[in-house]
């Protein structure tokens, strides 16, 4: 019996230092969603009309491979894109209902408000949370952005 209990704990622990880990780098899957938005590539895609190679995806994107390959993979990995064969018989990346959000200016795009939520003036005030909570005064993003969301967005169009 105690071995099973001893096993269980062990069990639990591994999982907790995966949660960890995951907290930890949490910020990586938006930070790379970001990345695609801003570097085209769901949009890139819609225009070609059919899955594209990596080379494909490089030369209209105008970005270095290896470095695309690896954000590529990723995506793939979290089901953001998918590979296919392509009309050619090669490997091709190609959209799926996730990706279709984050074309720019598609049907049912997310893509600005991905951009905005992972912004500095948004993610700042995340990192003023804990002091926000000692000291009550003002509120995460006024302690970060000095004023609240509304006089900020009223005051920079850009956001």
């Amino acid at each position: 019996m105690g071995d099973i209990k001893a096993r269980g704990k062990e069990e639990d622990d591994d999982k907790a230092e995966v949660d960890i880990w995951n907290y930890v780098f949490g910020y990586v899957k938006m930070a790379v969603v970001k990345s695609a938005i801003e570097l085209g590539i769901a949009d890139a895609i819609d225009n070609h009309g059919s899955p594209m190679t990596l080379s494909e995806l490089t030369t209209a994107l105008g970005c270095e491979p290896s470095r695309l390959h690896r954000i590529m993979r990723f995506l793939v990995h979290y089901r953001i894109f998918e590979e296919e064969p392509t009309n050619q018989g090669s490997i091709g990346f190609a959209l799926t209902p996730l990706s279709r959000r984050l074309i720019r200016h598609g049907e049912r795009s997310m893509s600005a408000f991905i951009l905005l939520e992972s912004s500095p003036v948004m993610l700042a005030p995340w990192h003023s949370l804990s002091a926000c909570v000692l000291d009550g005064a003002n509120s995460p993003f006024e302690a970060a952005n000095g004023k609240d969301v509304w006089s900020y967005a009223e005051t920079n169009p850009g956001h």
